[in-house]
């Protein structure tokens, strides 16, 4: 519930930044680059704070039983994000980036996505500097199927208010923008063959990679079973493989790929997906990515969430069938 208040602020800055950018005004948009830059002025003093906290505030926070965080690690995550953001505000920046990616630099909404990227991509930082993997071991906690509906379910609410719905497009206008759109028969059958591809290309990279570091496969593999541990049926991997399909597939090929590109948006979508450190799992979600992203330039969206869901279901059911043969066994 804690992530309420943020995503109600982005939801706000999303409108008002479709709302600059319906006026066309040139003044109006300048002022928003102006306040966006600034809302991230009290996130680089926190983070220059915490550069400077003692260290026994850490040995504090143990003592009374609350979770300590590397706080160096946390300001200098804290400082890159703002100031990246900060600087993506600028707008002969962003046309410097345009040369690389198909952003339009005089728009606020494509701004907005710059710097909301740039908090997918810190977050995720944050996450590696935090020992996240050996916290996860240690507490024992579990992902329920409530969280993931709602992340998805944000994520949903994001790419439609981000992609202007109710603001500069209908429901119908919003739809073709993100990709939304009914599929053919030849495009499931291109779906099938994908879903395919893609298992095959998970089990050969994860093979190999159990090969040659075993030790870190097992360490992710025991941080999957307790994360995923509450997901024992074939209904609830349902769920779980349908609304991850929904939810990121909009928000990442709907979305962000108009605006950063087959490249960079799987790049992104491979470092959200790194919370437990740089393995060759990560290369399989890059790939994952470019393969959907190709995918959704030669159709559309709706056929990458239904390989995206086949993707998740698949492996789902691989999971439960191992648990079943190790019960078997055991």
């Amino acid at each position: 519930m804690e992530i309420i208040i943020p995503f109600l602020i982005v939801l706000v800055v999303a409108v008002t930044a479709n709302l600059v950018a319906a006026s066309s005004n040139k003044s109006t948009t300048n002022l928003f680059e102006l306040a966006l830059a600034a809302l991230n002025i009290p996130l680089l003093l926190l983070g220059l704070l915490l550069l400077v906290i003692p260290p026994e505030f850490t040995a504090f926070l143990q003592q009374n039983d609350i979770p300590a965080i590397n706080l160096d690690a946390a300001g200098w995550v804290l400082i890159a994000i703002s100031l990246y953001a900060i600087v993506v505000c600028i707008r002969p920046v962003r046309r410097m980036l345009a040369r690389l990616l198909p952003v339009d630099p005089d728009s606020a909404v494509h701004t907005l996505a710059l710097v909301l990227a740039g908090y997918l991509v810190g977050n995720t930082q944050f996450a590696l500097t935090q020992d996240i993997l050996l916290e996860f071991l240690a507490t024992g906690v579990t992902v329920t199927i409530l969280e993931v509906v709602l992340q998805q379910i944000a994520f949903v609410i994001v790419a439609f208010i981000g992609a202007g719905y109710l603001v500069r497009r209908d429901l119908r206008q919003v739809s073709r923008r993100l990709g939304l759109e009914r599929p053919t028969s030849n495009h499931l059958l291109i779906g099938l063959a994908t879903i395919g591809l893609l298992i095959v290309l998970q089990g050969v990279i994860g093979g190999v990679w159990a090969l040659l570091d075993p030790e870190q496969a097992e360490l992710l593999g025991d941080v999957n079973e307790t994360l995923l541990a509450g997901f024992d049926s074939v209904g609830e991997w349902f769920i779980l493989a349908v609304a991850s399909g929904v939810g990121e597939e909009i928000l990442f090929r709907g979305a962000l790929q108009p605006v950063f590109g087959l490249f960079f948006t799987s790049l992104l979508f491979a470092i959200v997906h790194i919370q437990y450190g740089l393995t060759p799992i990560t290369l399989a979600v890059f790939l994952l990515g470019l393969i959907l992203g190709i995918l959704r330039r030669r159709t559309n969206t709706t056929v990458t969430i239904f390989v995206h869901f086949g993707y998740n279901f698949i492996l789902g059911l691989f999971a439960l069938l191992a648990v079943y043969v190790q019960d078997l066994v055991g």
